[in-house]
């Protein structure tokens, strides 16, 4: 008996499954609200030099408010310098030089950021706590990957939530910078750790029929975090109290322990037939349904059913075939990541409110993972994540090469086109992850599924390095975007059509 034959008689998507999967999306929107906080923890506010300290008492500017006193003060676009004062008395009927600015304290017109001042000479902080971030959530994906598929799913999910509230917890609290860097480097790992972990169980617990249902729905709480934070952010901030808020909740899925089951694939690959039996016996009690006395024997007939040896991530590459396909998934992977965080941290750029922007970013997944519910089951996989990429990679080469100018009109149409690539790119990122986790044997998902999401990191690490080429050309980065979501949508054609089959135990 195969695993997926098993899976029609308990029930495909039985009251057992159902309520479990709903359990494992929540994390999902805890999942979002870590991955994505930087755009608000790492966001700088407006800010100028201190002259509030400085003594104008008996010249030109005593009679000045200081808004006047600000404009004669601060150079333009120069916020960590100021003019040097007896130099603008004496000049306030001609034009300043900049050999006469020096560098103040900078001051915010909000709640200063916990006392940490990354502006001005300090700056370099902020870039370097994103790849910090980064480098966990890389760190993550590939230990999390290898630990779960050695000690198993459920262990490992439990120890990314604890791991993820003590490091956001004292992240929060960090006196210094070289307290928070590690905590948050933590952050990073056991936010993706525990994610990986938590859809690879959602996916494998569900019958062939509804893994597309599975996969997209789990994304689209993702994207409801995306939106929720943007809400979140609005109101609180203050980056710890937001710390705060994003990590308390992961309290909550302690109690997961008394419900959550280990995976039934990985306890029969692992000979752990007595466990896998109790956990079959209880889903069919729950889906009203009865399996034969020797179920897990029927399927131990199947020699692909028992793993006859540990696996490694060289595993993953130790065939021809299956490196070609390890490589150009992890490689898709890295593209679709790496355009999708250089869209969603590019939401500065839209006009209006940051945080409206941000939320509309997420909004526009909801539809994208609608599509693929709707259509993957039917036209398959492959075909829908090329047109995907292609649309994505065009609409975002488009939006970067239109000039603007002055015209209201074409702004709105570059936002809309990069809000088209962000619907594309969305759309294949949600349809690579489901082809992984059906290419993957069983043995190595994991480490497969780990190394694929490590890749991704990799993704969203040159992403704000590629946004920074703004400096030299405007639409440069969308155009790299766009281009590089074509060459990955193009390689995808090598891959195979995964809808409909079962998913492989083994190496094939």
């Amino acid at each position: 008996m195969h695993f997926d034959n098993l899976m029609e008689a308990l029930g495909e998507f039985g009251r057992y499954q159902k309520v479990r999967f709903f359990l494992l999306c929540l994390f999902s929107i805890a999942s979002a609200w870590h991955a994505l906080n930087m755009v608000f923890i790492g966001a700088s506010p407006e800010f100028h030099c201190d002259i509030s300290a400085l003594n104008v008492s008996q010249t030109p500017l005593e009679n000045l408010s200081h808004s006047e006193r600000k404009d004669l003060l601060i150079p333009p676009d120069s916020e960590c310098y100021q003019y040097d004062l007896m130099e603008t008395v004496t000049s306030m009927s001609g034009s300043f030089d900049e050999r006469f600015l020096e560098s103040r304290n900078a001051t915010y017109p909000m709640p200063s950021r916990g006392g940490f001042n990354l502006v001005c000479e300090q700056s370099f902080w902020k870039s370097t706590t994103k790849s910090v971030f980064f480098a966990g959530r890389l760190c993550g994906a590939v230990v999390f990957g290898q630990l779960s598929d050695r000690f198993g799913r459920r262990p490992m999910f439990f120890i990314g939530c604890l791991m993820l509230l003590v490091a956001g917890t004292v992240a929060s609290l960090a006196p210094s910078m070289a307290v928070f860097l590690p905590m948050y480097f933590c952050q990073g790992a056991a936010h993706t750790g525990a994610f990986l972990v938590a859809y690879t169980l959602a996916t494998e617990m569900v019958g062939p029929r509804y893994r597309v249902i599975a996969g997209f729905v789990s994304q689209s709480f993702y994207s409801i975090g995306f939106m929720t934070l943007a809400g979140m952010a609005y109101f609180i901030r203050e980056w710890r109290y937001l710390e705060i808020a994003i990590t308390l909740p992961t309290v909550l899925f302690g109690l997961y322990w008394w419900v959550l089951p280990e995976s039934i694939r990985w306890l029969i690959s692992r000979g752990r037939d007595a466990e896998a039996d109790k956990i079959l016996r209880a889903a069919a009690a729950t889906n009203g349904v009865t399996l034969d006395e020797d179920v897990v024997t029927a399927l131990k007939q199947d020699p692909s059913m028992r793993a006859s040896r540990q696996y490694y991530l060289v595993d993953c590459v130790r065939t021809w075939g299956m490196a070609r396909l390890s490589l150009n998934v992890w490689f898709n992977w890295l593209v679709n990541a790496m355009v999708y965080y250089g869209l969603s941290l590019n939401t500065e750029n839209l006009a209006g409110n940051p945080y409206l922007n941000f939320c509309v970013a997420g909004a526009v997944e909801l539809p994208a993972y609608a599509m693929c519910i709707l259509l993957l089951n039917k036209v398959g996989r492959r075909g829908p994540l090329i047109l995907s990429m292609l649309v994505g990679g065009i609409a975002c080469i488009l939006s970067g090469l239109i000039p603007t100018g002055d015209s209201g009109a074409l702004e709105t149409l570059t936002v809309i086109l990069a809000m088209v690539g962000k619907f594309g790119i969305t759309a294949s990122y949600g349809i690579i992850y489901l082809m992984a986790a059906e290419i993957f044997p069983t043995v190595i998902r994991n480490i497969g599924m780990g190394v694929a999401s490590m890749s991704a990191r990799i993704g969203g690490i040159v992403a704000p390095l590629i946004l920074d080429l703004q400096s030299y050309s405007k639409p440069l980065p969308l155009v790299i975007f766009g281009g590089m979501s074509i060459f990955a949508g193009v390689l995808a054609l090598l891959l195979p059509e995964t809808a409909g089959k079962p998913l492989a135990f083994l190496f094939p």
